[in-house]
């Protein structure tokens, strides 16, 4: 009997990277959430605040350059949104004397939306927006399992609103939702 225990466990053991490749995969294909990998504080201070300043540039342009009032306004509601947290992120990287980036990076995607025009521009800008905050949820989904109460607190804290941007943005890119998204 203990022999059988032994091997059951062992089993079980050795299928553990097996089964976190299985769920990595479901991740990527949209199946069921699994938790993040973790990521340092640093990593998510630099990550984070660059893709929020990212948002906002676009965000931005896409306030001058969108086709439709229904595109404007949403961008007009990332800018709001994300200079507030891209605030709230710099003043809690200070504290914890990390570093942020404070200018967005030049990008392909940010010239890419610059040379675009009317609804070529909305579709574009819509279908970057799915992209991003997608990835902007793993990256907080990751952060809110932060051994530091403080960057736990602002990942958990920001990830509704992460998550409503994502659900207008599909709106605006004509895909529905997943389901048990606000």
């Amino acid at each position: 009997m203990k022999r059988t225990s032994l091997v059951i466990a062992t089993a079980l053991f050795m299928s553990v990277p097996v089964c976190g490749d299985l769920w990595a995969q479901a991740a990527t294909s949209g199946a069921s959430p699994v938790v993040q990998d973790p990521i340092s504080d640093q990593d998510f201070f630099t990550k984070a605040s660059s893709d929020g300043a990212d948002e906002v540039a676009m965000g931005q342009l896409a306030m001058q350059k969108a086709a439709s009032l229904q595109t404007r306004a949403f961008a007009q509601q990332l800018v709001k949104d994300h200079t507030a947290a891209n605030k709230e992120l710099a003043a809690l990287a200070n504290r914890k004397h990390a570093t942020v980036v404070q200018q967005p990076p030049s990008s392909d995607l940010m010239d890419r939306l610059q040379s675009l025009k009317g609804n070529d521009f909305d579709k574009a800008y819509a279908t970057a927006m799915v992209g991003g905050h997608q990835k902007a949820i793993e990256l907080f989904d990751a952060a809110s399992h932060s051994n530091d109460p403080d960057v736990k607190a602002f990942a958990t804290r920001t990830l509704p609103t992460l998550k409503h941007h994502l659900a207008m943005a599909q709106a605006l890119n004509g895909d529905s939702p997943p389901m048990g998204a606000p």
